[in-house]
């Protein structure tokens, strides 16, 4: 991978996530939908780029940023979500980014039925393309689902072993996930577009190194800028399930 490569992911990794942090840290004075709404603008982006962008890794391996910086982020922002709130909190967009998708997915079936202009020379709608997005964007949901729940179980399990909020804790819990994540979501991504295998091994290994980078920001977020941990008896890691067993 060129030297300049490497430089524009690390400023990818460092300006999306310096956003997000501060977004976070003003979410008392914002509000935290906020927060959300900036989460979930650039979930379109991330599966976007995941059909579309590549760039070299290594020879014969190749990643897309849309997978290693902004979606590997993502889950672990809703890790930290979970850690300085609570499970009702970190549910909200996870629930929301999936309702949101299938409205966007049952938008195109609809609008694919237009007949349509082309205003521009050369600017023509790929249809295709949008019905590839939109269905990973639904199935990317349902995936990121099973992630939060599985981040959340493994965090929790590893804090016998691991001092809370330690990067080792942290990048242990998304690493488990990204790999999970990665085999769903690449099966996808293979089975609709074809995306070959070499791409899967390299977004795999990207995905473990934005991870670590990632659980670093965090831990020095958590360190420095925002110690104080809400009561344990706030946190109630039934609640992450309580809408499937509402009484």
């Amino acid at each position: 991978m060129a030297w300049h490569e490497i430089g524009l992911l690390i400023a990818e990794f460092s300006v999306y996530y310096l956003a997000m942090l501060v977004l976070f840290r003003f979410r008392h004075r914002l509000g935290l939908g906020t927060f959300f709404c900036a989460l979930g603008s650039i979930h379109f982006l991330e599966t976007y780029l995941a059909t579309s962008l590549y760039i070299q890794f290594y020879p014969e391996m190749s990643l897309s940023p849309g997978s290693v910086v902004l979606f590997s982020g993502k889950l672990l922002l809703l890790l930290l979500l979970y850690i300085r709130e609570d499970a009702p909190t970190v549910r909200q967009p996870i629930y929301g980014l999936l309702f949101g998708n299938f409205l966007a997915v049952a938008m195109l079936l609809i609008l694919r039925h237009h007949e349509v202009l082309t205003p521009v020379e050369g600017q023509q709608l790929d249809l295709a393309l949008l019905n590839d997005v939109g269905g990973l964007m639904v199935w990317g949901s349902l995936l990121l689902f099973i992630d939060c729940l599985m981040i959340i179980l493994v965090y929790e399990w590893l804090g016998d072993f691991l001092p809370r909020s330690s990067v080792i804790r942290l990048w242990l819990s998304a690493s488990a996930v990204l790999i999970f994540d990665q085999i769903g979501f690449f099966a996808a991504l293979n089975l609709l577009l074809g995306v070959p295998f070499s791409a899967g091994l390299g977004g795999l290994i990207g995905k473990l190194v934005a991870a670590a980078f990632y659980s670093i920001l965090i831990a020095v977020y958590l360190r420095w800028f925002e110690p104080q941990e809400k009561p344990a008896e706030t946190k109630r890691l039934g609640d992450v399930f309580d809408i499937l067993t509402y009484r």
